[in-house]
Formats: structure tokens, C-alpha cells, sequence
């Protein structure tokens, strides 16, 4: 019997953005030889392209262009049937936005930049307020929803640009703001407008699909939740999507905190992350070393997700069938902890809270740029997308993974049950309800850290000038420095930014104050140094806090001192965790930093699993040798069973703590914890 989507935690999608410039492009490729591969491969699930980039269908499209190198053969049908034939999960892949054939059909439809450009290379946007274009993908999503599939995947369902088109000026209904301002709430409501016209775009497009199969899973590509603002999402794509899914291609920290985002924004277990064979998209024929494909793997299923690999298709429709025998032998080296999650479909469980708004995420550097001479430099869904909000929740988780602090990524402040502490880097934009859910979080004994704008302004960007929780801080908002750059403290902690601006309440304890360059910052003419601006001015304005609110406690941090992922920054940020927020190790030996520890909690209330993460930066990594850790548990253990053999393994239980003596670890270890 087939298994459902959400059973399966190990599946391959292979890329098949194939042209038919030549008539020999496809015309190789054989369905058995696909599936051969797929089983090869050891996975459950397999995604199956109906329709690429350029719009090119290797279905049989009524209303779409087939691909020319198929001379007419349906090969998504002949796939789909023949890997259900196999017990293996068929999924469709479906592109909009990024869909060459429908701008070229449609030329109305097509995306405008501020340039008036309407494509950028080998890609032509469509623009998702277009009627037209969503039309015509609503149709092919029916044809597509047709074929015996339990799901499909929308990719590309973001802004490939800012788009000037008629469409979108007669939807917004007034002139477009003139220039790039966060303070400014005409601005702030044109990009809540982006946001909305992308949600009412991709729930379109989940409605079209579930009227067709109303069990299939139908999913969005959600890896722009890492990316800012400029791309246009929101939690609200993931509202209309079964699971979160999307691939990255920025490392070990992004992946780390990217599973724990995708499994805030998750509506149903697991999500799924993609890892490319492929060291990126634009070299065709290198790959990664099979130590990468185990240490993301491991990663993943270490937070509770489902893990997809993605290989490239060859011109002619050929595989490689070398990488999936390496697949294969990764995924046996998987497979006891993907089953372990799997059966008791584990979830991470943490104390602290790190919460991450993409409608936060705003670059505020930006500030002052006429839209009309803004450059994206090509915003697309691979980049990291830099901006000083993500910055510094990436500094932050950073340096939580370092201390072997387990925390989950929440995205609503009013799900803070079963939290002890919350940490909140620079969340301007805050709905009165998260902020009445902090004050009585804070109120009722819980510990906040919260920096540089938080709670300034409502979601639509009006600021009652101060805090909206500015008694829960112990201060009033004075303005921003306008100093590029700031220092803290008598240590001089550098902060890239403009720092905040504050005046302390009575009762609010100062423990250190921000100091600034004698002259402005990278000023060509006056300097202190000719390289760097030193620490000249002292000034009064609180730049660390300490507020006692009700039965609890708040830490406000008036920079980005926790942004830089240096030395210097780290070490503070560790203090300053290592004094406020609950401990998770409270002792241990040979355990670095770059080792990850999560607790994961299952359906059994009486298992966890405990896993360890020996991801390295130089691959393979070096194993780790006479490990002992002691844990705080909020549960007494009575057995540990080692995931990776099955066996027993010895423990000590005092009031203390828990600790476990480990004398070796490779890639990884999980530990199911039975109490």
C-alpha cells in the first residue's frame, strides 16, 4: 500500500529545466530508467516534473507548450504511473511567475520592473496581479491534478521584482510611494500590499488544486521566508500550504535556522527541506561530497523534518546513475534515524523562543532610495538576501547553537506557551495582540530579550512615538542615532547600525550605555582613524537594560551587538544568555560549538530523542571522542536506547541532572529517551 506525503521523511525531486532548442534535448529520457534510478536511491517520495521554467510541459498539455524533444509522448503520465506501480509517492512540480511560455503568451501579463524591463536573462516574469497569467495557470494546475498524484509543488511563488505594471497600479489604487522609507506608513502599506496580492495569488492557486483532489497535498516554495522583504512573501503562503517546503543554498547556519522557521510555519508534519546534490544551480556537474549530503540530512531529521534531495536531469533526458547510487548508500546510513522520527513523529521541544517575522525583515539601510533608481541586482529565491533584521536573528541563533541552547522558531508572539523565555531582535512591526501577550508573558514570570525597534510601530507602519511596550522595557523612545555604527559598554562591543535612542524609566537598571565616533560615520574629510571609526563620544543613552515587569524580567539591547558573527560580539551575547535565559547543559566535555543539540518531543508523552549533530565546517568531520554531557530534563530518564543500533546504552539519573557518557561520534548520533 502506498504511503501518504506525510509518511515519508526521504524524497528526491530531479530538475528538469531542459530547453528544446535542439530536437535531441529529452528525447533520451526513459520513465523505467527514472524509476530505476529513484529506487536506487532508497527515497519514499518522488517529485516529478510536469512543467519547467520555460514553460516547457512533459504532460499532455491542452492550453500549454510540450516539450518539442518528446515528438508528443506524455512522460510525466508514464512516470507518475509507473513510480505508483513501484509503492513510491508521485508529486507534481509545477513553476509560476518564473514560466517563459505564459509571458511569451501573454505579453500583458508580463512582470514591469522600474525599468520597464519585463525579464531579466533567461527568465520572463509574469506578474501574479495579472488576471491572464493566473488563469492560465489555474488551468494547467487542473490538467496537471488530473494524473493519479498526491501532490503537487508550486514553485516560485514570490516577487521576482518590484512590478510597476497596470495591474498592479490599479489594484493598489493610488500613486505608488516615491521612494523606500520603513518609517513611512504609505510605504509600509504598498509592500503590505505586495504581501496580501502574493497571498491572494498563491490561495488561487491551492483552491484550484484541492477542487481537483481535495487529498493531494498542495505546497508552495516558501525558502523566500529567509529572504526579506524584497521577494514579497509571508507567513500567509504558508497558510495555504499543507507543509512548508522550499530549498536553500547558504550553508550550515541558514539550513540550522531554516528548518526551525519551516517547522513554525509548518500547518502539518514534517516540513520538508531540499538540499541540492548539486553544490548550486549554476554548476551543472559538480557535487557534494556525500559527509555534506549526511551532515543536511542528519540536520534535518535532527529538527523533525522530511529531507529531499535534488539531482539535474542531463540535456537528453538521461540521469547519472552513479549519484544515486551514493544517495542510496546515504539514506542507508539515514535510515534508522529517519525511521526513529518517523515512527514517533518527533518535534522539537525547547524553553526559549526566537521569534522571526518575515514582515519584519526589512532593510532599513535602505531608507531614502527613490524606487524609481532601486536596483535588486536580481532578487531571486538562492541568494541570501542581506538585510539587518534576518542579520541579526542569525547572529543570535548562531550564538544560541554555540551555548547548546535548543530553542524553536515561533511566528506569532501569542503562541508562547510552554516557553520560559522569548528573545525579539529589532521586530518593528508588532499587532497589538503580540504585544499584549508579551506583557503578560513577562508579567507572569517570563524572561524577554528584546533590541534596537521592537514594538515601535503597528503592521501597517504608524508609530504612536514610543514602544507599544515601552512599560515592559522601562523605557521611552527618544530616536535613532544618526550614527552608521555604535559602541557598548565599557568593552567597546562595535554595532553595525544606527543605535536606538531611550530615556530609562525609574527603576530600570542601566548596565551599560552606547558610545559613537567623534565624527560621522565613514565621513571622508574628519576621522579619527583613516581605516575605522573608533569609540570617541560617550553618550547617556542606556544601551543594555535590565527591567523587573510583574514576576518577571526584561533585557533590552538598544544595537545590533548581537548581528556580527565575530569573537568579540559572540562572547558577549554568550554572557549575556548565559545569565538570563534557561540552561540546557549544565556541564559537559569535548562538546565544540559547531556540534548541534536538539530535544525532540513525540506523539508518546513519554519518549524524547536526543540528537546530536557533529556538522562540521571541513567535511568529513572529525569525530568526537570521549564525550559527557549532563542535561537539565524536565523529565526523569529511565532507559536511552542509541537510535543508530538499537541498543541500550548506560546513563546516570541524579538530581543534578542527566548525563550521558559517549565514547565516539562520527557524523551523528539520535538517543531516544524513554521516562
Amino acid at each position: 500500500m502506498t504511503k501518504s506525503v506525510f509518511e515519508c521523511y526521504s524524497r528526491l525531486l530531479v530538475d528538469n529545466h531542459i530547453s528544446d532548442c535542439r530536437e535531441e534535448y529529452m528525447s533520451r529520457f526513459s520513465p523505467e530508467e527514472y524509476v530505476k534510478r529513484v529506487k536506487e536511491s532508497g527515497v519514499e517520495l518522488s517529485m516529478v516534473y510536469a512543467c519547467c521554467h520555460n514553460g516547457n510541459c512533459y504532460y499532455s498539455t491542452l492550453v500549454g507548450h510540450r516539450h518539442g524533444g518528446l515528438k508528443g509522448r506524455d512522460i510525466f503520465g508514464e512516470t507518475v504511473t509507473l513510480l505508483r506501480r513501484e509503492g513510491i509517492v508521485p508529486v507534481a512540480y509545477y513553476t509560476v511567475n518564473y514560466h517563459n511560455d505564459c509571458a511569451g503568451r501573454f505579453p500583458d501579463s508580463r512582470l514591469v520592473d522600474n525599468r520597464g524591463e519585463t525579464f531579466r536573462g533567461r527568465y520572463h516574469f509574469t506578474c501574479p496581479n495579472q488576471p491572464r497569467a493566473l488563469a492560465f495557470y489555474r488551468e494547467q494546475i487542473r490538467e496537471i491534478m488530473a494524473y493519479d498524484i498526491d501532490g503537487i509543488f508550486i514553485d516560485m511563488t514570490f516577487w521576482p521584482d518590484i512590478c510597476f505594471c497596470d495591474a498592479c497600479r490599479e489594484k493598489f489604487g493610488r500613486p505608488f510611494p516615491e521612494k523606500i522609507d520603513w518609517s513611512d506608513p504609505d510605504w509600509v502599506a504598498f509592500q503590505r500590499f505586495r504581501e496580501s496580492s502574493l497571498a491572494e495569488f498563491a490561495a488561487s492557486l491551492t483552491a484550484t488544486a484541492k477542487a481537483c483532489r481535495p487529498q493531494a497535498a498542495v505546497v508552495h516554495q516558501f525558502s523566500p521566508v529567509l529572504h526579506g522583504w524584497l521577494l514579497g512573501q509571508s507567513g500567509r503562503i504558508a497558510e495555504v500550504s499543507d507543509y512548508a517546503s522550499g530549498d536553500f543554498y547558504g550553508g550550515k547556519l541558514q539550513q540550522r535556522f531554516a528548518v526551525k522557521a519551516f517547522d513554525a510555519f509548518t500547518r502539518t508534519p514534517p516540513f520538508e527541506f531540499m538540499t541540492s546534490l548539486g553544490v548550486n544551480l549554476r554548476d551543472h556537474t559538480s557535487k557534494k561530497s556525500p559527509d555534506e549530503l549526511l551532515a543536511s540530512a542528519l540536520t534535518t531529521l535532527a529538527n523533525g523534518g522530511a529531507c529531499l534531495f535534488i539531482d539535474a536531469i542531463n540535456p537528453d533526458g538521461t540521469l547519472n546513475g552513479n549519484v544515486y547510487k551514493t544517495l542510496g548508500e546515504v539514506n542507508a546510513k539515514l535510515a534508522p534515524f529517519r525511521e526513529a522520527v518517523k515512527r514517533g513523529r518527533f518535534r522539537p521541544e525547547a524553553e526559549i523562543a526566537l521569534y522571526f517575522s518575515i514582515s519584519c525583515c526589512v532593510a532599513r539601510g535602505l531608507d531614502g532610495t527613490a524606487l524609481a533608481d532601486f536596483d535588486t541586482g536580481g532578487a531571486n529565491n538562492m541568494a541570501v538576501r542581506q538585510n539587518d533584521v534576518l542579520d541579526e536573528i542569525l547572529g543570535t541563533a548562531e550564538i544560541l547553537m554555540q551555548m547548546h541552547l535548543p530553542f524553536r522558531v515561533v511566528r506569532d508572539l501569542r503562541e508562547l506557551d510552554g516557553f520560559k523565555a522569548v528573545i525579539v531582535n529589532n521586530a518593528s512591526f508588532l499587532v497589538a495582540d503580540e504585544c499584549a501577550r508579551l506583557r503578560e508573558f513577562v508579567g507572569n514570570g517570563g524572561t524577554l530579550i528584546a533590541t534596537n525597534l521592537t514594538s515601535l510601530q503597528d503592521m501597517a507602519g504608524n508609530c504612536g512615538g514610543d514602544f507599544q511596550l515601552a512599560d515592559v522595557f522601562g523605557l521611552d523612545f527618544s530616536g535613532v542615532s544618526p550614527e552608521g555604527i555604535s559602541y557598548l559598554g565599557e568593552e567597546n562591543i562595535l554595532a553595525p547600525g544606527r543605535a536606538v535612542l531611550t530615556k530609562a524609566r525609574p527603576g530600570t537598571t542601566v548596565a551599560a550605555t552606547l558610545t559613537f565616533p567623534d565624527f560621522p560615520y565613514r565621513d571622508p574629510e574628519h576621522y579619527a582613524s583613516i581605516h575605522s571609526d573608533p569609540p570617541g563620544k560617550k553618550s547617556n543613552f542606556p544601551g543594555l537594560t535590565h527591567h523587573v515587569f510583574g514576576r518577571g524580567q526584561c533585557i533590552y539591547l538598544a544595537s545590533a551587538a548581537l548581528l556580527p558573527r565575530q569573537y568579540t560580539q559572540r562572547e558577549f551575547g554568550k554572557r549575556l544568555f548565559a545569565r538570563y535565559l534557561p540552561q540546557f547543559v549544565t556541564a559537559s566535555r569535548n562538546l565544540p560549538g559547531s556540534a548541534e543539540l536538539t530535544l525532540l518531543a513525540g506523539n508518546d508523552p513519554g519518549e524524547h530523542l536526543l540528537c546530536l549533530v557533529n556538522y562540521q565546517d571541513e567535511l568529513p568531520p572529525v569525530p568526537l571522542r570521549d564525550v559527557k554531557i549532563t542535561l537539565r530534563l524536565p523529565f526523569a530518564v529511565r532507559q536511552v536506547v542509541r537510535v543508530a543500533d538499537n541498543t541500550s546504552v548506560a546513563f546516570a539519573q541524579t538530581p543534578d541532572g542527566f548525563t550521558l557518557d559517549i565514547s565516539v561520534v562520527e557524523a551523528g548520533e539520535f538517543y531516544l529517551l524513554k521516562h
